[in-house]
């Protein structure tokens, strides 16, 4: 089992994760432009539809990933091999009855697909088309239990480097059949391949890693209660979740249009992309964090905490600083002009956007010590604020009322709701402070963009050198803000003596 330090693990997944990302969007940026050239935007939007649809079948799993990542926790921080392995057993089983239950359900709803699939033009074989992504989704349970140990042993590079290749696998092959063969179908069958693959190669890694997994051994009753006793509670905590953040595809295709799915699919995927990167940052820590919660005292946690918390305001100001100047003509260059949005739709998927960035120190430390079990009802109060007022908002304001449904629900709850938590029963103290600083540095990304846009020309230019320049310039103005702005933080200090150390080993 790992024994490096957790400076050391943390770096390492950081790395290969924002490789693997970086690697990621570029192919998935080639990939959507040749899907778009071959096939039509309709195509796309069925794509991101079901992808909303097949997320909300993911329920069937109660929860259980990030359950399961917990109970690793301590037993991988105190290398108890009987106890790993009773419960690699004890997942293994519940693993095999989800699957079968995601593959049925996903079957009785294949009739209803009519009513949310909105399109001018009727397409083809569609329920067919559901069928390979529901079974796409049915392969991507096998064998995950295997993946979550060496996860939460923070060894997550090792699952990301399998990542990496199967992912310039599955674009190689899924441009050679857009290419030659032209068929949506062919397409869809590719990831279908290449997920039982990863999922193949992750299991086999996994059972030389950890040999003793192989034994049999039971799962003794109380650990079995305490394991469901958390998985209720991330059930709530799941569905919630989903009908929050996963169900703008879903009013969108029924509101406005399954076609404005694949343009708003196109449109996000530059914010989305940078939003993953961001995440995989800080989703690299978590099983250090684990680690972390099970054996430091709060004053460690909170020191951590405000040096994550730090990073995220400067990333998310950072991002969406640009991506507020350089995204329409991004848009406009890789797609054409007809693929871009008002700027009231575009504020509003960049607010969403910041907001999630400064918040994922809160996520990480959410799964880290599991606090969705106090929490899990102010994310159905957010639920049932997302399905109000993307109705509401959607009849009003259309796309942008859609999106930005997701913030107003966001803020009037667990935004403020699970910081108190944490900070009540993990880093001690109030959360006061916290919620202060989130509207300060809101406040200071404003102004700057408000100055940039009213008191500085716009940069113009047609082509990618211009936009590149026009990056390089943004780029520098908003990163000498944020070091005027955290110059004198102690966290800051703190990243420097880690970064230093890292160069050191």
């Amino acid at each position: 089992m790992n024994s490096d330090s957790r400076t050391h693990n943390s770096a390492r997944n950081l790395t290969m994760s924002v490789i693997q990302k970086i690697v990621s969007i570029i192919l998935t940026f080639i990939g959507r432009q040749i899907f778009l050239r071959v096939l039509t935007v309709e195509y796309l939007g069925i794509n991101g539809l079901f992808a909303n649809v097949l997320s909300l079948l993911s329920l069937a799993d109660l929860g259980m990933a990030t359950a399961m990542s917990f109970s690793f926790y301590r037993p991988l921080a105190d290398k108890d091999e009987d106890k790993l392995t009773a419960l690699i057993g004890f997942y293994r089983k519940v693993y095999i009855i989800i699957a079968a239950f995601v593959a049925a359900a996903g079957l009785v709803l294949t009739p209803f697909l009519r009513y949310i699939i909105n399109l001018e033009n009727d397409i083809p074989n569609i329920e067919v088309y559901y069928l390979i992504a529901l079974a796409n989704t049915v392969i991507s349970y096998l064998f995950v239990y295997k993946s979550t140990i060496i996860t939460a042993d923070q060894n997550s590079s090792i699952v990301t480097k399998y990542a990496v290749w199967v992912s310039l696998l599955t674009l190689l092959l899924q441009i050679a059949v857009l290419l030659t063969a032209k068929n949506f179908m062919a397409y869809c069958l590719v990831s279908v391949f290449t997920t039982l693959l990863n999922n193949l190669l992750i299991s086999r890694k996994a059972n030389r890693m950890y040999p003793f997994i192989k034994r049999k051994i039971r799962l003794d009753a109380a650990d079995r209660k305490g394991i469901f006793l958390n998985i209720r509670s991330m059930f709530i905590y799941k569905v919630a979740s989903f009908v929050y953040k996963g169900t703008d595809n879903i009013f969108i295709s029924a509101m406005i249009g399954t076609a404005i799915v694949g343009k708003y699919e196109n449109y996000n995927l530059a914010v989305t992309s940078l939003s993953a990167i961001a995440f995989m940052m800080f989703n690299s820590l978590t099983p250090s964090l684990g680690n972390l919660i099970a054996r430091e005292k709060p004053e460690s946690r909170m020191q951590v905490f405000r040096v994550m918390q730090t990073l995220s305001y400067w990333i998310g100001g950072f991002l969406g600083f640009c991506l507020f100047f350089l995204l329409d003509d991004f848009v406009v260059l890789w797609l054409g002009r007809s693929f871009i949005f008002d700027v009231f739709t575009k504020i509003a998927i960049l607010l969403n956007f910041y907001l999630s960035i400064t918040l994922y120190p809160i996520t990480a430390f959410r799964e880290a010590t599991g606090i969705y079990r106090k929490t899990k009802y102010a994310m159905v109060a957010a639920a049932v604020l997302k399905i109000l007022f993307s109705v509401l908002m959607g009849y009003w304001l259309g796309l942008a009322g859609i999106v930005l449904a997701t913030t107003v629900s966001r803020l009037l709850t667990y935004a403020w709701y699970e910081p108190k938590v944490l900070f009540r029963d993990y880093l001690g103290g109030s959360a006061a402070g916290y919620l202060l600083g989130h509207l300060l540095n809101l406040a200071l990304l404003s102004g700057c963009i408000a100055a940039a846009y009213f008191l500085f020309p716009i940069m113009k230019g047609s082509g990618w050198m211009e936009w590149c320049l026009k990056g390089v310039v943004y780029t520098l103005g908003i990163n000498v803000v944020y070091i005027l702005r955290f110059h004198k933080a102690p966290e800051l200090r703190v990243i420097a003596e880690k970064v230093k150390d890292l160069r050191r080993r």
